[in-house]
């Protein structure tokens, strides 16, 4: 049983901590709605300093420079933090045509000797190239299973997980087009797929129902981002289809002002509760089925920017689950031993 990482396979019982849902390398500035008024226009050019701090904290996306992560040698800091925590493996799961760059990845896990996990296929729609409706399922899946077994953007490192694959509010044909191509590559590889469904919905119903109608296996099927609107009843629901969900947005809690019509549209859960439903669900039976993330994607999230970085989960959260009552061995297991599981390809 293996994993492949951007530097080869590695054994599935070697990756350690492991953070399931990253971004080292991401552009999002593509997807943010223009503003309308001058002031709104004129912050959105700025960078991200302390002098805007606040107002990103009610809207992330108000300034551009905020959507994008570029820089390598912040990058390489950042992780070594990650690492000096006890962090071993880092997933990232920026896809085409919003930042993805493997051979960047690949130097950042050499420079930082951390396993690092590059995904494949096609976000939401917004991100979509212009020939995305001339693209047909196979010739999506046929792309996802080069990626797979080639090599990504005519390079020869490999992706190592499938997505994470977009879906919007809504799903529509060309997410669920690329959905219904990443379960047939997930039959044909082994590998698991992350699904991005949106912040406040709960869709992941439709997406379990799409990719398991095309024969994908439940136990590699992982619904990301159900913890901003925390609804213990839906979680649960797709806990007992069988399939992982992500606690992926710990460091994250804004309250994005409906009023500025951005990409985020309401209030995040914070961290405690994030850890008190995780603590609910346990005690349901549920310890084996969650994945636990940071979902890094914004310059505030970095340590550079005064954000908690990605050893936020080892440094902070850790702690903070053991307060509410949680095992060291409970823990090793959300940490450890799921994402483990969820990773390991079991036709290789």
């Amino acid at each position: 049983m293996s994993v492949m990482t951007v530097t080869g396979k590695v054994r599935a019982d070697s990756l350690g901590l492991v953070l399931p849902h990253e971004h080292a390398f991401i552009d999002l500035r593509d997807l943010v709605p223009a503003p309308k008024m001058i002031s709104g226009k004129v912050l959105a050019q700025e960078k991200v300093s302390l002098t805007n701090l606040g107002q990103l904290h009610r809207n992330p996306y108000a300034v551009l420079d905020n959507a994008v992560l570029d820089d390598e040698k912040i990058m390489e800091e950042e992780l070594l933090a990650f690492k000096k925590a006890g962090g071993k493996t880092f997933v990232d799961l920026t896809l085409r045509d919003i930042g993805r760059d493997p051979q960047l990845l690949a130097r950042l896990s050499r420079a930082t000797d951390i396993n690092i996990i590059a995904g494949c296929g096609y976000y939401i729609k917004a991100s979509h190239p212009p020939d995305m409706d001339d693209k047909t399922v196979d010739d999506i899946t046929e792309e996802i299973l080069r990626e797979i077994n080639v090599g990504i953007d005519g390079t020869n490192i490999k992706a190592g997980v499938i997505g994470e694959i977009g879906t919007s509010e809504i799903i529509y044909p060309n997410e669920r087009k690329a959905l219904i191509a990443a379960a047939a590559a997930q039959v044909e590889s082994g590998l698991g797929i992350h699904i991005h469904t949106d912040l406040w919905a709960t869709n992941g119903y439709e997406v379990v129902k799409i990719l398991t109608e095309q024969g994908a296996a439940r136990e590699k099927i992982c619904i990301n981002h159900i913890d901003v609107d925390l609804k213990l009843n839906y979680m649960k629901d797709l806990l007992h289809q069988g399939v992982y969900i992500e606690f992926d947005n710990f460091g994250k809690e804004f309250y994005a002002d409906r009023r500025h019509h951005s990409v985020l549209k309401g209030l995040f859960a914070r961290d405690i509760d994030r850890v008190k439903a995780i603590k609910a669900l346990i005690a349901d039976g549920f310890l084996s089925q969650i994945l636990v993330s940071n979902d890094v994607c914004l310059k505030t999230c970095l340590h550079r920017y005064g954000g908690w970085g990605y050893d936020h989960m080892l440094t902070n959260i850790i702690p903070m689950m053991e307060d509410e009552g949680i095992s060291p061995e409970q823990i090793n297991i959300l940490m450890c031993d799921n994402p483990a599981a969820f990773l390991d390809n079991p036709l290789t």
